[in-house]
């Protein structure tokens, strides 16, 4: 079986030369689900506040061709997401990262006023796989995350990850199907864009406490 992923593999990827951004061409149903993207990020104490987690507004062709991260990648259109909205995808991810590191008293999911509010503007979440022969794989995130109370913003910050397929941080194979390997970039640039979120709400604990 491992040979004949790493046969389709050679065989598919020099077919899809046109272009720059070679994850346009993709074969559906090719991978597994969203991976994960747990942070394992814990924290120390309970801050003494709930929050709410509206749902991100995607404004990701706003920053099309707009470099991420202080790298030569940019925002692009192909993100591998079959099942699934961006907006729905993150959501879930916040929510589930909120709950488990224990930070504050209360996560969940509010489309209204609520006394803590986290909202999230997704400005790149996607993937682009570039090169001829040997193809490189690299997925891309970028959103802006707010806090506020009664409307008042407490804490705002972006956070921008590229994680590409010789990265340490990558959690994907190196023979792999195009869609998956696009699929475990853009997990592991989140994971760790999440956990970057995580150490900065924790960092500044004391805006948020109601006491």
């Amino acid at each position: 079986m491992r040979f004949a992923i790493r046969l389709f593999t050679f065989v598919l990827l020099p077919l899809t030369l046109v272009g720059c951004n070679r994850a346009n061409i993709r074969v559906p149903g090719a991978s597994f689900p969203f991976p994960e993207t747990t942070t394992g990020f814990k924290s120390a104490s309970t801050i003494a506040a709930s929050i709410k987690i509206a749902t991100p507004v995607d404004i990701r062709p706003d920053y099309y061709d707009k470099p991420i991260a202080g790298t030569t990648w940019t925002g692009c259109s192909t993100d591998g997401l079959w099942t699934t909205t961006a907006s729905q995808l993150i959501q879930e991810r916040l929510t589930k990262e909120l709950h488990d590191s224990g930070l504050f008293a209360e996560s969940d999911l509010v489309e209204n006023a609520n006394p803590l509010i986290l909202r999230t503007q997704i400005r790149a979440f996607c993937s682009q796989v570039v090169g001829a022969f040997i193809a490189r794989i690299a997925g891309i995130t970028a959103i802006s995350v707010s806090i506020e109370r009664n409307g008042k913003v407490l804490f705002e910050r972006q956070f921008e990850r590229v994680v590409t397929d010789d990265s340490p941080e990558y959690s994907g194979s190196q023979i792999t199907f195009i869609e998956q390997g696009m699929r475990a970039a853009m997990g592991d640039s989140l994971r760790l864009a999440l956990k970057d979120l995580m150490k900065e709400i924790d960092a500044n604990r004391s805006k948020f406490s109601s006491q």
